[in-house]
């Protein structure tokens, strides 16, 4: 017969209980092997747009932006005082070479004109006539000398009041368009006056400047495409003059850009931008800018791999507008991640939905690409509807 003694009830309890909890944590253990330690829910793929790489040429340009003017404009102003007695052209003429503007009453003028003329032509005679006598020796030769003089000076008042006759009236100094005019009829001017304003719009200037790195990239004679605002295409015009000493205030060296427009379609005093071609590099990887992630460590961009996206850490090299070239990182045929790149890391399971078609990234789908009808400005920055890649 067992004899139990107290102590022996409470261990024995204990040792029930610990094997009742043995047997229901395993049971809660998982049976199936697709559970191990270490694996999760799958990664869901992100959508992206890739470019498939290749080589290209990269055309960089210097931008120059200014304030545009005729090459000829002059404020014509009265030489003489009077009255205005004719407009024969007025605002917005075309006028040639000569053509009256403004007249002026010259009756007085022309009453002193002919004053002087008909002095002139007695001091003639008698000029004449005295040598005539010195030459029968019955003048002397001081005589003859005085009525010379007196003949030469007649001369040079006829002269006078017959530039004063026609400087009553305000010629066209060259060929061009009447922009304003500052009398009426009947008004009084006073020599110095302002009366007319004309231009020569033929040929415009584009006022600019470049920063002492950029006055090494352009030359005199070097072709330019300007733009207008508001007016569609580009005007074609050239370096016409590259100033050799910087401002002292803006530390810039001024420029000079001409443009035909013999046509008058462009409106001088507005703002232009010119686009001069400096450089082109030949067989270079170029890639969208926004393609580009900075990180900590320098620039990287994502490339597809078999649904999976692999980082390439990048040396950039020059950049146009919205290209840049890849110097390092990168190689033709890579299908890089222009659209969506920004949601990705290294290893990311991805899904290629879409292929650019253009190499700057963007598709004939992208809202912003209209054919054949982009602004100038957005061809000149090859903005083409790449809405970034976010």
């Amino acid at each position: 017969m067992t004899i139990r003694t107290p102590l022996a009830w409470p261990i024995a309890g204990m040792a029930a209980c610990a094997l009742i909890v043995l047997g229901l944590l395993s049971g809660c253990s998982p049976s199936d092997d697709n559970s191990e330690a270490g694996e999760g829910p799958a990664e869901i793929p992100r959508n992206v747009r890739v470019l498939t790489i290749r080589s290209s040429e990269l055309e960089q340009y210097l931008t120059i932006s200014g304030p545009t003017r005729t090459l000829r404009g002059t404020d014509l102003s009265a030489e003489e005082g009077g009255r205005v007695i004719g407009i024969p052209h007025d605002k917005s003429a075309l006028v040639r070479e000569g053509d009256d503007l403004i007249v002026l009453d010259r009756r007085l003028l022309a009453a002193e004109l002919a004053s002087a003329q008909a002095n002139h032509e007695l001091q003639t005679f008698n000029a004449e006539r005295m040598q005539e006598l010195r030459d029968a020796n019955s003048v002397s030769e001081i005589e003859l000398r005085q009525a010379e003089t007196t003949q030469r000076s007649a001369a040079a008042q006829a002269e006078i009041a017959a530039i004063r006759h026609e400087r009553a009236a305000i010629p066209a100094p060259y060929d061009g368009l009447v922009t304003d005019r500052y009398v009426e009829l009947g008004q009084i001017v006073t020599p110095g006056m302002a009366v007319a304003r004309i231009v020569d719009p033929s040929v415009l200037v584009l006022d600019g400047a470049v920063t002492e790195r950029e006055v090494y990239l352009i030359t005199e004679g070097m072709p330019a495409a300007i733009a207008f605002d508001g007016v569609e295409g580009l005007a074609k015009g050239y370096v016409h003059w590259v100033g050799f000493e910087a401002d002292p205030l803006a530390g810039k060296f001024k420029v000079e850009i001409h443009l035909d427009n013999r046509g008058r379609t462009l409106r001088p005093g507005v703002i232009a931008r010119a686009r001069i071609l400096t450089n082109t590099l030949q067989n270079v990887i170029t890639i969208p800018r926004d393609a580009v992630v900075q990180r900590a460590t320098g620039p990287v961009a994502y490339v597809v791999d078999e649904g999976v996206a692999q980082k390439r850490d990048l040396r950039l090299g020059p950049d146009q507008g919205l290209m840049v070239v890849v110097e390092e990182g990168l190689r033709v045929g890579d299908r890089l991640v222009v659209r969506g790149q920004r949601e990705i890391h290294d290893g990311s399971s991805v899904a290629v939905r879409e292929e650019a078609t253009a190499a700057d990234g963007t598709t004939p789908n992208d809202p912003r690409v209209v054919s054949q009808s982009n602004t100038v400005a957005e061809r000149w920055h090859g903005n083409s509807g790449n809405e970034g890649a976010d």
